[in-house]
């Protein structure tokens, strides 16, 4: 037995050995390691920049006019011409104007009115603010407008806001706009503003437009108004649309200069974030709004609706003043 299992023994190492060994006599040496490709040189001198990347802009979108617009058709008109003058796909030139003009049904010669409507480069976006009334007759209008331009400058965004007084005809295939009178955007406005018209510019409470501003810094408004601003910001938050520039001279339709000239006056076309436009004459909020202006001593306000129901009082409503409230000193101070 002791024999047997030793043979066996013998001949697994020997079976194992003869394994190992037709393995090795199989393969052939082992050759030295592959040597490794040159690197290309590389150019001498800095690497080079990345390409820049353009900041997103806004979204484009033609502004639509609310339900309770009067004669909407003659904003509409109005806007078109101030979203195609400042909106300026990439790869398009700012100037001239004249296809986007067309394109939008105006006159081409309009760009030479223009001024800052047109951005500084493109691409652009303008986006309106707010459309007011100035002025609406039967064949001739004013419409006021706040636009907000916004480019890509390299890899940053510039923006600016602009206030124009847009006057429209209307002919027989509708409204079409005859002149543009921008407001040139002052840089800085409110740097060297002191006291309460100071305080109006840095509220946070108080909307302004650049062109607002730039009436504070050239002392043109009443400080009366200043004072009214102040004292309704206290319980609420004000979008203001105009002091002077912008408004147009006189009482649209008259010979009558407007208070708005002679610094005077002030149009506010939101509260709490809502348009007056957008609320229902007999809105209490409204009402209430109403009566705090008249609280601020104000004793010529104009409005969608008069609360006293007639005419010889503080309040006065028409179709113009649909859209805005109108806070004005009549008397001198």
């Amino acid at each position: 037995m002791t024999d047997r299992r030793v043979g066996r023994r013998a001949f697994l190492a020997a079976a194992a050995a003869a394994v190992v060994a037709g393995c090795g006599a199989d393969e052939p040496p082992p050759s030295d390691p592959p040597s490794p490709s040159p690197t290309p040189k590389q150019p001498a001198g800095p690497a080079s920049d990345p390409p820049l990347l353009t900041p997103d802009l806004p979204a484009s979108a033609p502004w639509q006019p609310g339900a309770n617009e009067i004669s909407p058709e003659v904003k509409v008109a109005a806007v078109r011409v101030l979203e195609a003058l400042g909106t300026v796909p990439d790869g398009v030139p700012v100037s001239p104007a004249a296809d986007r003009l067309t394109a939008a049904g105006a006159a081409p010669a309009l760009e030479g009115f223009a001024g800052p409507l047109l951005p500084p480069v493109a691409p652009a976006v303008a986006q309106l603010v707010y459309a007011q009334y100035g002025g609406l007759e039967r064949t001739t209008a004013s419409v006021m407008a706040i636009v907000k331009q916004t480019w890509a400058d390299g890899d940053n965004l510039g923006e600016r806001v602009v206030t124009v007084d847009v006057r429209l005809a209307k002919s027989g295939s509708g409204w079409a706009v005859t002149e543009l009178r921008p407001v040139a955007p002052v840089p800085d406005a409110a740097a060297g503003l002191t006291g309460p018209a100071a305080e109006l510019a840095g509220s946070d409470r108080v909307q302004l437009p650049n062109a607002a501003v730039a009436d504070l810094a050239g002392g043109i408004v009443d400080p009366r108004v200043v004072a009214a601003l102040l004292q309704l910001a206290q319980a609420y938050q004000l979008s203001v649309s105009v002091f002077r520039n912008g408004h147009p001279e006189n009482v649209f339709g008259t010979d009558r200069q407007s208070n708005h000239t002679r610094g005077r006056a002030v149009d506010i076309w939101a509260v709490d974030g809502r348009p007056i436009v957008s609320m229902a004459k007999d809105d209490p909020f409204l009402l209430d709004f109403l009566a705090a202006v008249r609280a601020t001593g104000s004793d010529e306000i104009g409005a969608p609706v008069d609360p006293d129901g007639g005419p010889g009082g503080d309040y006065f409503a028409d179709d113009l003043h649909r859209d805005h409230v109108h806070l004005s000193f009549e008397r001198a101070a």
